[in-house]
């Protein structure tokens, strides 16, 4: 589903030059739950960023279901991220003074193929899914922070995404509520068989991982099944 070859971002400052990710080769197949997981600053978050469209390499390419996504223009890598991809964030990332049911409805309406009324369908098929069909009208600072995290999962998957990344989702939760928002993703990952890429620093996370690639320096230093 992904294949990456030498994939490669240098910073440069001034006459400094910082090697984030330093040819990195990987393959990631569909339905896999993958963790990627290092110590602060070893290229975790780069790399989910290269993977996700929201920043581009230096060298090296990087192919999702059999597309070079370097020769995509901005308006395809839009449309891509749209239709393909979806996104969860450690901060929740929710339009505060949008209710739940509208949060998560902001991804299927900006698709041209969906009807108002598929995307209100869909929309509360994933509430419902997550346990929060009943906090639809309420506003993100109404919800517990777990709740948030759930609320933006749910956005993230409403267009049913071939892969959803996520960079450190539970960063900000307590080991309760770290725990729900991870079984959630073992669900989605197993009811759904979607391809999932997650960014963790915890240990105790490498549990809900079929795989994990370990980073050192912008570097692969261990890949294995878990």
């Amino acid at each position: 589903m992904i294949a990456i070859d030498n994939l490669q971002k240098i910073y440069r400052m001034g006459d400094v030059e910082v090697r984030a990710l330093d040819g990195i080769t990987l393959n990631i197949e569909k339905g896999e739950f993958l963790g990627i997981m290092g110590a602060s600053g070893s290229g975790k978050t780069t790399l989910l960023h290269m993977l996700g469209l929201l920043d581009v390499p230096t060298y090296g390419t990087i192919t999702i279901d059999g597309i070079d996504i370097s020769l995509l223009d901005d308006y395809e890598k839009t449309m891509f991220r749209l239709y393909k991809l979806g996104y969860v964030f450690q901060d929740y990332a929710l339009v505060p003074d949008l209710t739940v049911m509208e949060n998560v409805s902001i991804p299927a309406m900006l698709r041209q193929d969906r009807t108002d009324e598929q995307t209100k369908k869909d929309s509360l098929e994933i509430l419902e899914r997550i346990g929060l069909h009943d906090r639809r009208d309420h506003l993100p600072r109404e919800l517990s922070g777990g709740q948030q995290q759930r609320v933006s999962i749910a956005r993230s998957i409403v267009n049913k995404p071939d892969i959803l990344f996520a960079d450190e989702p539970c960063a900000n939760l307590d080991t309760e509520n770290s725990r729900i928002v991870l079984d959630l993703f073992k669900e989605i990952n197993e009811e759904m068989q979607q391809t999932i890429v997650m960014v963790s620093h915890e240990d105790w996370h490498k549990d809900y991982f079929h795989r994990i690639v370990q980073l050192r320096d912008g570097k692969v230093i261990s890949d294995a099944m878990h």
